[in-house]
């Protein structure tokens, strides 16, 4: 094994622990019928599980050269908005549930899209900063396959939808089918790299 499959260890581990986490947490709650509030109190200590999952990809991308300081910033970043999102849904969810209305509940409603504009300027901004051309187009690689992966699964989901084969899915599900291709493909092309 060499330096870098071995820094690559942890990164791979933490990234599994958060994927089990989320969805197993996930599944968890929605079997048990936990209610909403009691469901995003839940889902908290797996996105902690992000703080090492970041560390540890660091770490690697540092064994093999590829850590700038863009990418340095744009994962703080990117952790930023990443638990602005799960606080701004859960005070949206506890103030739908605790009986806001109005103007009131139009704000929260709109209150965990405010992360992931966060997100999106995220990914602008380090796209700015990255001055290495190769870093900068391995995420544009990824974030093209990433929107490519959404738009089929929208695409597939949307039909099966009109024929009534499956239920609905709201609109915000786009971001974490995103997020899913963003992370899936970005350890492609680790891998096919190595």
């Amino acid at each position: 094994m060499t330096d870098q499959t071995l820094s690559r260890g942890p990164a791979w581990f933490w990234g599994g622990a958060f994927f089990v986490g989320m969805f197993g947490t996930g599944f968890a709650a929605r079997a048990l019928d936990l209610g909403s509030i009691p469901s995003a109190l839940v889902m908290i200590p797996p996105m902690l599980l992000l703080i090492p999952l970041v560390r540890a990809s660091e770490k690697a991308q540092a064994a093999c050269g590829a850590l700038s300081p863009a990418t340095r910033r744009y994962n703080r970043r990117g952790l930023i908005w990443a638990f602005g999102y799960v606080i701004f849904l859960f005070v949206a969810v506890f103030g739908a549930k605790s009986g806001a209305s109005g103007p009131l509940l139009w704000l929260l409603a709109l209150l965990p899209a405010l992360p992931i504009f966060f997100m999106l300027w995220t990914m602008a901004r380090y796209l700015v900063e990255e001055t290495d051309e190769y870093l900068r187009l391995r995420v544009i690689n990824a974030a093209l396959w990433a929107t490519g992966l959404l738009l089929a699964v929208a695409t597939v989901w949307g039909f099966l939808e009109t024929f009534e084969l499956v239920p609905h899915v709201p609109g915000w599900a786009a971001v974490p089918v995103w997020a899913v291709g963003l992370g899936a493909s970005s350890i492609v092309n680790r891998w096919r790299e190595a």
